[in-house]
């Protein structure tokens, strides 16, 4: 996730947070996109505002208890936020539980639970914030397990995996849903739109289901990061073994801290993560049907040091991650300094994501890809935009 954590010593807000949480807090457009590189501090561009405008709301009702009722009502959630995957969803719960803790309102993710255990959750108060995936939202809402009518502010995290992925149906529903219950009601509503890479597909389609839309983005977008070293090597002194280049890195990177390894398929990811345990290299793997995937990212977040004599020779365990793209969105790496390309990206988009798990919130990073006779007219693409500093589009 992108987010800029509240300890850093330094609070001045990013780029895309002076340029936009003005904006979201005047409301006077009902739909903005707010569009920046990885690592650049979204998440609480969108938290912030919506908690402010949750908690005036609930300012102008107190002195009215009946307003007060109809304002927080179970199984109403006023602001939902929409993931695409579970560890995002899971990871910004996290952000939202800390934020509640200060300004007191009630956030919850819809999860794997049972039918049964949700309806006693969210019968145990009202829900001010909810998190979940399109799919997951909806199959509440046509149960009658949730109701839209009071949800003020909608949040697409991640838009252009949304919408790229499968989910732009169920995502109009949803927008137009809470846009034909405000319209109704005569109230007003917000949409917000979050994305890092912003591809002309996701583009046409906003301007279509979002007439008027406000588009907020920083210079840097789609643009390499200055703080990202970017290393390519050219298969061909392998004889195009990509397992021999990836040994070779590892070597020369050994002293690395936490290392991704991206490859494009699940079968990709578990062959490299095989043979690396069977040279005595040991990786996790994170992939989309992969058990546990809470707990590998967890496990690969932990801070893990070798012990004995033999401390700078080792592979460090649970330091290094062989995963798909999806551990190339919204999950938070500050903590990465290196991505190792095994099997390059097929677009752009995908390239943009991948190499922002490294050199987020101004750290620096690198990124090594390997890269064979297939890969080299999008690589050479990508290595004349970062020598002239224009965008990758």
């Amino acid at each position: 996730m992108e987010c800029v954590l509240m300890n850093v010593p330094d609070p001045r807000p990013t780029e895309i947070q002076a340029l936009a949480i003005p904006e979201l807090l005047r409301q006077k457009n009902p739909y903005i996109l707010c569009a920046a590189e990885t690592g650049s501090g979204k998440t609480l561009t969108y938290l912030l505002p919506i908690i402010h405008h949750l908690k005036q709301q609930e300012q102008r009702a107190a002195s009215d208890p009946g307003q007060a009722r109809r304002l927080r009502r179970l199984e109403h959630p006023r602001a939902i936020v929409l993931v695409p995957s579970r560890e995002l969803s899971a990871q910004l719960l996290a952000v939202c539980k800390a934020l509640s803790h200060v300004a007191k309102f009630r956030v919850m993710a819809l999860t794997n639970d049972s039918r049964h255990e949700l309806v006693r959750r969210l019968s145990t108060g009202p829900i001010d914030l909810l998190i979940s995936t399109p799919t997951t939202l909806l199959s509440y809402v046509h149960a009658d397990t949730i109701s839209l009518a009071s949800t003020r502010h909608l949040v697409l995290d991640e838009a252009d995996s949304l919408f790229d992925s499968g989910w732009g149906t169920e995502c109009r529903e949803i927008i137009s849903t809470i846009q034909c219950i405000a319209d109704r009601e005569g109230v007003s509503h917000q949409v917000v739109i979050v994305s890092a890479t912003l591809p002309r597909s996701v583009n046409k389609v906003l301007d279509e289901i979002l007439p008027g839309i406000r588009k907020i983005t920083t210079p840097s977008l789609h643009r390499p990061l200055p703080s990202l070293r970017q290393l390519f090597v050219d298969l061909k002194s392998f004889k195009g073994n990509r397992q021999l280049a990836l040994l070779d890195v590892l070597k020369r990177n050994r002293r690395d801290h936490k290392t991704m390894i991206f490859c494009n398929t699940k079968t990709s990811a578990t062959l490299l993560r095989d043979k690396l345990a069977a040279l005595g290299i040991p990786a996790l793997a994170l992939y989309k049907d992969a058990p546990s995937r809470e707990e590998t990212l967890r496990m690969f977040a932990e801070k893990v040091e070798p012990e004995g004599e033999d401390a700078k020779a080792a592979y460090r365990a649970n330091n290094i991650l062989v995963c798909t793209d999806v551990a190339s969105r919204g999950v938070d790496t500050t903590y990465v300094d290196h991505v190792v390309l095994y099997d390059f990206p097929t677009t752009v988009v995908d390239y943009l994501h991948r190499v922002g798990r490294t050199a987020r919130a101004g750290k620096k990073g690198t990124v090594t890809a390997l890269v064979g006779m297939k890969d080299k007219v999008l690589a050479d693409r990508i290595r004349k935009a970062r020598r002239l500093g224009t965008v990758l589009s």
